[in-house]
């Protein structure tokens, strides 16, 4: 009987963690209409086995989901975990108040991003300024950017404009991301603010930041899919060796290869 002390000493010690563990703060939480955020996002504050730190999200005083991308504010409409959606509004443009949007996102930087990804074809509205006014813009004429010694005009297109795209006497001075993909594009100013008012998709993946972190890049079969393959360096070079392979062997023989007959 002496010795029965330590061992019930020893026994709750051994019970103490496991106890802690099944009391750990929960990891769902929610803000507003955002229910159940889990992994990988984390509410700022959350404790810290909760969730990724790439994606945190925090609630603001109007109890809305924010998420920061790029250093532009964005509402969280809404999160599909099973399509890995989440679907962003900026915040200046939420209300469809007049003006610029909190920060100018183009494609290129989701693209060089690696936690999210999107089409690389993909609707943009472009805000542009110019020094004169352009007749055929003038429905989409943006009236609380405009004044007499410049207009600024609200383009939508279904890709990502770029300087070379407009005239001389415009300027880009900041764009949007879209997902209304339309057959008849928009002809006013208000009709583009209730497209943008409804907000883009961003897919993200764990795994393809991984990848990038790692010295890799992703290649993923569709651009709707969430599934993608990791491709490293050496693949670099194996794609240059058979690209070298084939015009050596079209140069030398004078013919293009059938299937298979470069290894």
């Amino acid at each position: 009987m002496r010795n029965s002390a330590p061992i019930a000493l020893l026994i709750i010690l051994l019970f103490i963690p496991i106890q802690a563990r099944n009391h750990s703060p929960p990891c769902s939480t929610s803000c507003g209409d955002i229910h159940n955020i889990g992994y990988p996002f984390r509410l700022k504050g959350d404790p810290p086995h909760c969730g990724d730190p790439d994606y945190e999200l925090y609630c603001d005083n109007h109890n809305r989901t924010i998420l920061n991308f790029h250093a532009g504010l964005y509402y969280v409409n809404n999160i599909s975990y099973a399509q890995r959606l989440i679907r962003l509004v900026d915040i200046n443009l939420a209300a469809g108040n007049c003006g610029l949007p909190y920060r100018s996102l183009g494609l290129e930087e989701v693209v060089g991003d690696g936690r999210y990804y999107r089409q690389y074809f993909s609707p943009h509205a472009t805000f542009v300024r110019c020094s004169k006014e352009i007749n055929s813009m003038g429905s989409c004429m943006v009236p609380c950017l405009s004044g007499n010694t410049s207009r600024v005009y609200l383009n939508y297109t279904n890709y990502m404009l770029y300087d070379s795209d407009i005239t001389s006497d415009c300027d880009i001075i900041a764009m949007v991301l879209s997902d209304h993909k339309v057959d008849q594009f928009p002809s006013s100013y208000e009709e583009i603010q209730r497209i943008l008012q409804l907000g883009f998709d961003l897919r993200w993946a764990v795994e393809c930041r991984d990848c990038r972190a790692d010295g890799g890049y992703c290649q993923f079969p569709t651009q709707e899919s969430s599934r993608f393959h990791c491709s490293k360096e050496d693949d670099y070079a194996t794609q240059l060796r058979n690209a070298i392979l084939f015009l050596a062997y079209v140069f030398v023989i004078g013919k293009v290869p059938k299937f298979g007959e470069i290894k």
